[in-house]
């Protein structure tokens, strides 16, 4: 951790940017779409799905249907966890030291952070219940490692440009 411990800094109260409420509204959508998707073809799916994905993209793991509601759980439970600590900036592990000068910039910038990467992060385990499903139903052969690289690289992109906000705004 750098600088200050979290009970020395400031505690200021943020609001959301209208931009950051959209990307709340996204992730939330990228839920609730997933469990759509399942609801949706429930009854066409056969009883083993695909549970795992080598890196060729071909499925190596089959498990029972109802295992594709993993994925919108564990989105959901992503999406309450970083909702709730988002609300605490102080808390965070900084690049740089929190003063009084830099504090509302740096939470701010934490806060859009997280904001941001939870709605990727629904919006990949989304995908996933896709690709499982068009898998499951023989639509595609394979998951679309394209597609996932690229989600991946958005998310790391994501941190990059934080990291570098971050120190321009020390």
């Amino acid at each position: 951790m750098t600088g200050n411990p979290p009970n020395q800094r400031p505690i200021i109260s943020l609001g959301l940017s209208p931009v950051l409420v959209a990307v709340e509204l996204l992730g939330a959508i990228a839920i609730l779409l997933a469990v759509l998707l399942i609801i949706k073809f429930w009854a066409v799916l056969p009883d083993r799905i695909p549970i795992h994905f080598g890196l060729g993209g071909l499925a190596d793991a089959w498990g029972d249907k109802v295992t594709i509601w993993l994925m919108p759980a564990v989105a959901a439970i992503i999406f309450a966890v970083l909702t709730a600590v988002s609300r605490y900036p102080h808390t965070f592990n900084y690049p740089v030291p929190i003063t009084s000068e830099n504090a509302r910039r740096q939470y701010l910038l934490g806060r859009s952070l997280l904001v941001w990467l939870k709605a990727e992060i629904c919006w990949l385990l989304a995908f996933v219940v896709w690709q499982q499903i068009l898998v499951a139903l023989g639509n595609a052969q394979r998951f679309s490692i394209e597609l996932l690289v690229g989600l991946v690289v958005l998310i790391f992109s994501t941190v990059s440009v934080y990291l570098l906000k971050a120190y321009s705004a020390r």
